[in-house]
Order: C-alpha cells, then sequence, then structure tokens
C-alpha cells in the first residue's frame, strides 16, 4: 500500500500486555482492546515517558511531549 513505516499486528495482544495496555472489557460488546499511550523511546529503545490514560479521547497534549523531551536532554 505504499507505507514508509512498519505495521504492528497485535492479535494476541502480546505487544499491548508487554507494556500494560490492556484495558479489559472497554471495547465494544466488552472485548478487550488497548488503552491509548504515548511513549518517548530514546536511541537505545529505553522508554523515557509515558502518558497513559483510560479514556479514548484524552491524548496527551503536544507541549506535554515536548516538555518531556526538553527535560530528557536538558534543555
Amino acid at each position: 500500500m505504499g507505507f514508509t513505516f512498519s505495521l504492528l499486528s497485535d492479535a494476541d495482544a502480546a505487544v499491548i500486555r508487554r507494556y500494560d495496555l490492556l484495558h479489559r472489557g472497554a471495547g465494544p460488546k466488552g472485548i478487550d482492546i488497548a488503552r491509548p499511550a504515548e511513549f518517548l523511546i530514546d536511541s537505545h529503545g529505553i522508554i523515557r515517558w509515558v502518558n497513559l490514560t483510560d479514556n479514548i479521547a484524552v491524548r496527551a497534549r503536544p507541549e506535554q511531549a515536548l516538555q518531556a523531551f526538553d527535560e530528557l536532554h536538558g534543555d
């Protein structure tokens, strides 16, 4: 389809569980879904900042992510 990035299919929720993102019963008809989350991951693959929520309408504001980035780099 021409994507320039990788896509992850997580049918058994292994990655969702690994990152503690499973939101039990929150999906349509009570199915388990992933919690909304944003991660800041450094070049070594270490998670440096996480924003988690149980509300699908709530996400980190851009300034929150930028502040986390600045704090990691001492700016």
